[in-house]
C-alpha cells in the first residue's frame, strides 16, 4: 500500500509541471539484463533523453512491487542499494552491493510521464555449488541388499556431480565383481547387491563452471556376519615356550571377541595376554599369548566373534611339540637302563650318555 502511495504522489506531483516540457524517452529500447557471482556489486543503468523535470523510480518487480529509489534518494536498504543520478547528464545508474539468491529477478526503471513508462532488466547469479547439508553422511546397508547414495547439489547454473571411492578402487555397481568405473557421473549412486567390499568412503564432487567445486563424503557401512578364520588350526609347543595363537575376523559391525578354555573366557593374566589389531576397516586380527606353556594349557582354545548379524568361532588345537616328547622318552630310557648298572664303569656310562643326549637335543633344537 505504501508503495503504490508513494507512486501515486510521484506521478500526480509532477504531472502538471512535466506537461509543460518535451516528453522524455529511453535512449535504449532495453535495459541490459545482469548476470553476476554472488557476492559481487552489480549496476543498472538507465540512459534517458529529455527527462527535464521528470523523476526516475527504480523498483524492484516483486509481487507486489518494491520501490528501491526515486529522484536521487535510496527509499529502503541504504546499505544495499546506491543510486547515481545523472552520470554523463542523462544515465541513472542503480547499484546493488553484495548480491545474494533474494535479489535475483527483474528491475524496472521507470518514468512519471502519463502514462508511465518504464524499461526492464533482469539479474541472474552465477552461484557457486553447494551440497545441502541434510545429504546424508553415512549409509548402512546389509549385505547383498541394494543401496542408493544421494549428493543433493544446488547451484547457478545447476551443478553437475561426479561420484568416486575415497581410496580410488573401482566403483562396482552390481555385486563386488559385477562391471563398475573409477568415476560414476550423477547425483544419485546406485549400488545392487552389495557386499562387504563395497564398504568405502564415496566422494561427491559438484561443480558448474563457478568456483569452487563443493565435496561431500558419505561413508558406506555394509553390515553381515562374522567370519572366524584361525592362522593355524594346530599349533605345536615346547614346554616352557611362548605361544601365539591367531583368529582373524571378518565382520561389521566390529564384534564381541573373545577366547576361551575348556569352556571358561581367557582375561589378561600373568599366563595368558590378549592382543588385537585392525587390518583393514572390516578385518581385525586377534592374538592369544601363553607364557611358559605347561602341560595344563595344552588342549582346544576356541576364539568366537559375535554382532547384531550372527556368530561364529574357530577351534584351535595346541600340542606338545612331538619332538620334544621323543627326547624326553629316549633320554628318561637311557638314564632308567645305566642306573641299574652298579659298577664304576656303568656311573661312567651315564655320563657319556647324557652328555650325548645333550648334544642330541641342542642339534634337534636347532
Amino acid at each position: 500500500m505504501l508503495v503504490a502511495f508513494v507512486l501515486l504522489v510521484f506521478a500526480a506531483v509532477f504531472r502538471s509541471v512535466c506537461s509543460k516540457y518535451p516528453v522524455p524517452t529511453f535512449i535504449e529500447p532495453v535495459m541490459l539484463n545482469v548476470t553476476a557471482i554472488k557476492g559481487e556489486d552489480v549496476e543498472f543503468r538507465c540512459k534517458i533523453d529529455n527527462l527535464g523535470r521528470h523523476m526516475v523510480a527504480f523498483i524492484k518487480a516483486d509481487v507486489p512491487p518494491r520501490l528501491i529509489a526515486f529522484d536521487e534518494r535510496v527509499f529502503r536498504q541504504r546499505d544495499k542499494y546506491e543510486i547515481r543520478p545523472r552520470v554523463d547528464s542523462n544515465e541513472w545508474v542503480l547499484k546493488i552491493k553484495n548480491v545474494q539468491e533474494t535479489d535475483i529477478g527483474a528491475y524496472s526503471c521507470q518514468l512519471n510521464t502519463d502514462p508511465a513508462i518504464s524499461r526492464i532488466g533482469h539479474l541472474a547469479l552465477k552461484i557457486p555449488p553447494t551440497v545441502a547439508r541434510t545429504t546424508a553422511s553415512a549409509v548402512e546397508v546389509r549385505e547383498g541388499h541394494n543401496v542408493t547414495l544421494r549428493c543433493n547439489a544446488h547451484g547457478s547454473p545447476p551443478p553437475t556431480v561426479i561420484w568416486r571411492r575415497q581410496d580410488r578402487q573401482i566403483i562396482r555397481f552390481n555385486g563386488a565383481t559385477g562391471y563398475g568405473a573409477s568415476v560414476y557421473n550423477g547425483s544419485e549412486l546406485r549400488l545392487t547387491k552389495v557386499s562387504r567390499k563395497h564398504m568405502s568412503e564415496y566422494v561427491c564432487v559438484a561443480s558448474n563452471g563457478i568456483p569452487p567445486d563443493e565435496s561431500w563424503t558419505v561413508k558406506l557401512h555394509v553390515t553381515f556376519e562374522p567370519i572366524v578364520i584361525p592362522k593355524a588350526k594346530e599349533v605345536s609347543a615346547v614346554p616352557g615356550s611362548l605361544v601365539r595363537l591367531v583368529c582373524n575376523v571378518d565382520a561389521w559391525p566390529r564384534p564381541a571377541f573373545s577366547w576361551t578354555f575348556n569352556g571358561k573366557e581367557i582375561y589378561n593374566s600373568g599366563k595368558y595376554s590378549l592382543e588385537h589389531s585392525v587390518s583393514e576397516k572390516y578385518k581385525t586380527i586377534h592374538i592369544l599369548e601363553i607364557k611358559d606353556v605347561g602341560l595344563p594349557q595344552f588342549g582346544t582354545y576356541r576364539c568366537a566373534a559375535k554382532n547384531d548379524n550372527g556368530k561364529h568361532f574357530a577351534d584351535i588345537v595346541l600340542r606338545e611339540a612331538p619332538a620334544y616328547k621323543l627326547k624326553s622318552v629316549v633320554l628318561s630310557e637311557e638314564l632308567r637302563q645305566d642306573a641299574e648298572d652298579d659298577s664304576p664303569s656303568g656311573a661312567s656310562s651315564i655320563v657319556v650318555r647324557i652328555s650325548s643326549l645333550v648334544a642330541a637335543l641342542l642339534l634337534l633344537n636347532f
